[in-house]
């Protein structure tokens, strides 16, 4: 697995409704981290939606960065096994999102590769007319 973790900015994050699951998967550690992208809270569903984008010119916190947990494993196993539920509960085989693997800037200034769940692009403008953009780029801020 080409990852080094797991980038979470919805409810599994820390204090989120179902961080418990995330507890059950052993993972080694959990930090702040920023992603480039736009996030948006998707009011029906109570969720937010991360759209990745391209790294902007300025460090984060600021526009085009969204905010959320960096979770590490030091077990293969584990990480294969949490992103495989984690397809199973974010939709992917319905299309509801899709993985993909993210660069993310840890708070310390470390950069790692990081599984995230995200709408893809073409999703924008319907984003852009539905939802509401949280420009702050975190979700638990919103909440």
């Amino acid at each position: 697995m080409d990852a080094d973790g797991l980038f979470l900015y919805g409810p599994l994050r820390e204090g989120g409704a179902q961080h418990a699951w995330l507890k059950r998967t052993g993972f080694e550690g959990l930090c702040g981290a920023w992603t480039a992208g736009r996030l948006f809270h998707l009011a029906e569903l109570g969720s937010p939606a991360l759209v990745p984008g391209p790294i902007p010119e300025a460090l984060p916190p600021g526009p085009g960065w969204v905010f959320g947990d960096f979770v590490g494993y030091d077990d293969d196993a584990a990480l294969e096994a949490a992103v495989e539920n984690l397809d199973a509960l974010e939709g992917v085989a319905e299309e509801r999102t899709e993985r993909r693997l993210l660069p993310v800037l840890l708070e310390g200034g470390q950069v790692y590769k990081a599984w995230a769940w995200v709408h893809p692009e073409e999703r924008l403008p319907r984003l852009e007319r539905e939802a509401l953009e949280l420009k702050s780029g975190d979700w638990k801020d919103y909440l």
